[in-house]
């Protein structure tokens, strides 16, 4: 469960054993570099984990570009935390290159990514009970922050369901939650397939859909346009696996491509399969109940009856209403 972030402010004759309260990553919220004396450079960044939020400072000889916003990293200390104006110096800040499978991502989202943080823990309780291989390839895929932002802010679609801020990320909360519902009781069904199936099914929508400034809103982008979301997500999981060696069972693998390719109804000609395993089959209703689920709710009458017209959907949706089923 993760806990609210607390900041940490130190002041100059602290005894108190900040480093060993820290958590070992960090996520860059934000980062400025200033001259400093003698020709070198005084860092500042603002650090941000879900247990805590500080501000630190270091110098150094040349800038470090590599350390942007979003970026993960470790702090170096510079022995007894000291605080200058607001900020601690350390020794330096160390930018974390390679996914840590025991690393938890979803305790390093700041809140401006994702105001509601019911979804966060939600999300973090879906990634505390994967295997650690399905961990590893999670992490290997949103290592890169700015992917990873996309992922938590876009849409699912555009004009459909789950269209808002965060809407992408909270339909793959609600597709792997569902899932898991429906295989209780089936002993068939792999769970952990079915967790990150859900959570990742739709990630390639991070690259499909993206913000345009001048006209303030999700469009289409050419990737999207011209590749779209289900390739995208083979060659991010093809890179991961292959870039950071993740390790998964060669039967887990298969069941986890399968779940996330697999097309009812597709043509033997287009390359496609139709489902042929328990997890495909319920990550595929799962994922249509949760869009069509959070359209009824947006398009339902105050009462029973047909609720409003929309031009995808093509109809008006039924609701009986809840006064209908009292006797029951």
């Amino acid at each position: 469960m993760l806990a609210p972030a607390s900041t940490f402010s130190v002041p100059s004759t602290s005894t108190d054993h900040v480093p060993d309260k820290l958590p070992p990553t960090l996520r860059v919220q934000s980062i400025e570099r200033h001259p400093g004396a003698h020709g070198g450079i005084l860092n500042r960044a603002v650090l941000f984990h879900e247990q805590a939020s500080l501000s630190v400072e270091w110098l150094t000889r040349h800038a470090d570009i590599r350390l942007v916003r979003g970026s993960l990293a470790s702090i170096r200390w510079l022995g007894r935390p000291v605080c200058c104006d607001g900020y601690i110096r350390i020794s330096r800040l160390v930018l974390l290159e390679r996914p840590e499978a025991a690393a938890n991502l979803f305790s390093l989202v700041p809140r401006s990514w994702v105001s509601d943080r019911e979804l966060v823990v939600r999300a973090s309780a879906l990634w505390e009970g994967l295997p650690r291989g399905f961990r590893h390839l999670f992490n290997a895929m949103f290592w890169d922050g700015r992917r990873f932002q996309r992922y938590l802010m876009g849409p699912s679609s555009l004009g459909h369901h789950h269209s808002g801020l965060n809407g992408n990320f909270r339909h793959c909360i609600e597709v792997a939650e569902r899932a898991l519902r429906m295989a209780e009781g089936q002993g068939l069904a792999n769970r952990a397939i079915l967790a990150i199936g859900g959570l990742v099914h739709d990630a390639g929508k991070a690259d499909e859909y993206r913000f345009d400034h001048v006209r303030r809103c999700f469009t289409m982008s050419d990737r999207g346009a011209l590749i779209g979301h289900r390739e995208t997500l083979q060659q991010w999981i093809a890179a991961a696996m292959a870039s950071h060696r993740v390790i998964l069972p060669e039967a887990h693998y298969l069941g986890l491509i399968h779940a996330l390719i697999a097309a009812k109804g597709a043509p033997a000609w287009l390359g496609l399969r139709e489902p042929r395993s328990i997890e495909a089959t319920i990550l595929s209703m799962a994922d249509r109940l949760s869009g069509e689920e959070e359209l009824y709710t947006r398009l339902a009458p105050a009462e029973g009856g047909f609720g409003r017209y929309h031009r995808l959907l093509k109809y008006r949706p039924y609701v009986v209403g809840l006064g209908a089923g009292h006797g029951l």
